[in-house]
């Protein structure tokens, strides 16, 4: 048999949650089911909020409202962080000009799955994912190179756009990408083939109200490019090779 809860235990006392925020219990408000239901006002923000006699328990109620705060204000400061971000960049990159006399490929290049977008005159007419499945990054690498070579040629593509790599990523990631950009810069030189790094925040800033996270933007991106194409992408690098490709040509 369950001991019987004594609401009257837990009123006007204070509690401690697993994030150190102090509250006092000021009520009991109900019981549904089988939690019992209190307000809680936080001492440091008073805000007010109902929490269960099992968040009380775990340590687990927490000031929603705060959170909501801290999260807005941290959301707040990437805007800021990344107009910065777009300023500098209007000073150190301009959109070349005359891309719509040029055939152009944009390339998301990576050591598995690589997208590709191609235009004509202004024009994009194609674009698929290229994937490997080898083991070695350099095999790879060599593979999705190989593949992106033979279009090139066959495309007669007159400039090549790639997105610069971002300093910020993982070392080993930065390694990959760096030697597979390598093996694409030796054939590009080789074929007299223009070649064009666009810093990230250049071209995703034309896309319009691009989230912050690598996660959301995926998904943002695959949904401009369904909205653009009225297709679903084969993959969010194909995406992105598109919407890089549609934002420069759009500057």
């Amino acid at each position: 048999m369950s001991k019987k809860i004594n609401t009257n235990e837990f009123v006007n006392k204070e509690f401690l949650n697993k994030k150190g925020e102090k509250y006092k219990i000021t009520e009991f408000l109900f019981k549904e089911k089988n939690n019992y239901c209190f307000n809680a006002v936080f001492l440091k923000t008073k805000n007010t909020q109902m929490l269960t006699l099992n968040q009380i328990r775990r340590g687990t109620g927490v000031d929603l409202e705060e959170r909501k705060k801290i999260k807005r204000l941290e959301t707040e400061q990437k805007l800021k962080e990344r107009n910065k971000l777009i300023a500098k960049t209007k000073k150190t990159f301009t959109a070349p000009q005359g891309l719509e006399k040029k055939r152009i490929l944009s390339i998301d290049l990576a050591s598995k799955s690589t997208g590709i977008a191609f235009a004509v005159y202004g024009k994009i007419v194609r674009w698929k994912t290229i994937k490997s499945n080898l083991t070695d990054f350099r095999a790879r690498g060599q593979q999705i190179i190989s593949e992106i070579v033979e279009i090139i040629l066959k495309g007669k593509i007159d400039l090549v756009i790639l997105e610069d790599i971002y300093l910020g990523l993982n070392s080993n990631i930065l390694i990959m990408l760096s030697e597979i950009r390598g093996m694409l810069s030796y054939h590009l030189q080789k074929h007299n083939i223009e070649l064009i790094l666009v810093p990230a925040v250049f071209w995703k800033n034309r896309c319009g109200d691009v989230p912050f996270t690598r996660q959301e933007q995926k998904k943002y991106m695959i949904n401009k490019f369904f909205e653009l194409t009225g297709v679903e992408a084969d993959s969010d690098d194909s995406a992105d090779a598109y919407m890089m490709l549609w934002g420069l040509l759009n500057a």
